[in-house]
């Protein structure tokens, strides 16, 4: 069993460095430490022309939709509330996503989601995000900030 602490503190510096480095290609790799390379990754909304839900399932496919979806805005995710099971490595956190425009600074909307993680302990107990599944409650928003191409 992962001890809680070390599962919190995990999440809390994942949401931070989220909100500093996955927006752009140069300090993506900062990530890859988060990440196993097979995350399937299930967002509950659907971009134009796109599936519902969004599935992306390794973690290029993810980090090139981060950095694509990010051209224009970039996003912020605080949690405010976490719920952590230490034995099944799950993590649920209620989420504030606040998105801004790259040029003004001008935030753009703030919105409440919901992450749901299942993590893995590596070899040496360092932990990793295997699958994250994101729901939001105006998913038409949400989806309409991000910068297709």
């Amino acid at each position: 069993m992962v001890d809680y602490n070390k599962f919190k503190t995990f999440m809390e510096q994942y949401f931070k460095d989220y909100s500093q480095y996955a927006q752009d290609a140069e300090t993506m790799p900062k990530m890859d430490k988060y990440w196993t390379e097979d995350i399937k990754v299930t967002a509950y909304f659907q971009l134009p022309g796109g599936d519902y839900p969004f599935k992306m399932d390794n973690r290029r496919v993810w980090e090139d939709f981060l950095i694509k979806g990010h051209l224009t805005i970039w996003e912020n995710l605080s949690p405010t509330d976490m719920m952590i099971d230490t034995v099944q490595l799950k993590a649920t956190a209620m989420l504030k996503v606040v998105k801004f425009d790259r040029k003004t600074d001008k935030e753009l909307v703030n919105l409440d989601g919901i992450g749901y993680y299942t993590l893995v302990e590596k070899e040496g107990g360092t932990l990793q995000i295997k699958s994250l599944d994101f729901f939001t409650g105006d998913a038409g928003t949400f989806a309409s900030l991000y910068t297709q191409e």
